[in-house]
């Protein structure tokens, strides 16, 4: 489904993979596939989102870091420009990560967490989780 094959080039595909099976076994489990996907993004959610998230967030962070670490090391002006830009290209997404991370946070009531200081966002805190 996700190499958006037709059928019969699915089979085949399954087939030099080790994985032979008919036409009906096929549509059977994409059929089944397909009414499932809730369920299996309940199941993604309900373990290892919060790790992942948190993970995608270190990462991103310590990028930032390590761009602004070689922007003082580089010593050509253009370089340092083009390291610049870079950094500000990834800021959206250090934004964007912050303010899934504000409603990942929220209670099932729609409330923040009642957990953290008043006026403080996950962005105001970075690498205090570290």
């Amino acid at each position: 489904m996700r190499m958006r094959l037709s059928i019969k080039r699915s089979l085949l595909y399954m087939e030099g993979s080790g994985y032979p099976m008919s036409q009906a076994t096929y549509m059977r489990i994409k059929s089944w596939l397909k009414r499932t996907t809730l369920e299996r993004l309940h199941y993604i959610a309900g373990f290892g989102f919060e790790d992942q998230h948190l993970e995608r967030i270190d990462n991103v962070d310590l990028i930032h870091e390590l761009m602004w670490e070689n922007y003082h090391l580089e010593r050509s002006p253009s370089k340092k420009v083009m390291i610049l830009k870079e950094i500000k290209e990834l800021q959206p997404y250090i934004s964007s990560y912050y303010e899934a991370t504000k409603e990942v946070i929220k209670p099932s009531g729609g409330q923040e967490d009642p957990s953290l200081p008043e006026n403080t966002t996950p962005a105001a805190t970075t690498n205090e989780w570290v």
